[in-house]
């Protein structure tokens, strides 16, 4: 029996995050676009890889176990993503200089560029869509940026458990 919805891939659709802004919440049409820009970009590594590269970025040195917690995978599979990460060489395993017997991951030059990289490409989605915007449309979403980074500070301030 063939699923009633298509696949799961359709989720990143234009049709799915269209309906999912018609909304009337801020919360559903910022969920919108950012499913809309993660089905734009082209990507060179799974979103978790991506997560877990700025999460190394955001905390600094990792253990593996910390890291899977912090992005809800079992410990197993963040092993993967770390040694795909390392053979990319965007993360490196590194002693704990505090406890010879600890090993730590840490993002490498190469993976803040690509994180920088991944950034400026996402930016670009919504920067060409807003230059589709009426001028007053646009002035708003200027004028809500402050607010946007004030809502950045706070997730970061109070993370959530997945």
């Amino acid at each position: 029996m063939a699923a009633p919805y298509g696949p799961l891939t359709k989720l990143y659709s234009f049709d799915y995050a269209y309906v999912m802004g018609a909304g009337s919440g801020a919360g559903e049409a910022l969920l919108a676009l950012a499913a809309l820009a993660v089905g734009r970009v082209g990507r060179e590594l799974s979103l978790t890889a991506a997560s877990t590269l700025s999460t190394l970025e955001r905390t600094g040195p990792r253990r593996v176990t910390d890291l899977a917690a912090a992005e809800g995978v079992t410990q197993p599979s963040m092993t993967a993503v770390v040694t795909q990460l390392q053979h990319l060489g965007l993360a490196e395993r590194r002693r704990d200089p505090a406890d010879g017997r600890v090993v730590l991951v840490t993002i490498t030059p190469a993976g803040r560029r690509q994180l920088t990289a991944s950034r400026r490409a996402g930016a670009s989605v919504f920067t060409a869509l807003i230059e589709k915007l009426p001028e007053q449309d646009a002035a708003a979403l200027r004028a809500a940026v402050p607010a946007l980074r004030r809502l950045l500070r706070l997730a970061d301030a109070c993370p959530q458990p997945r």
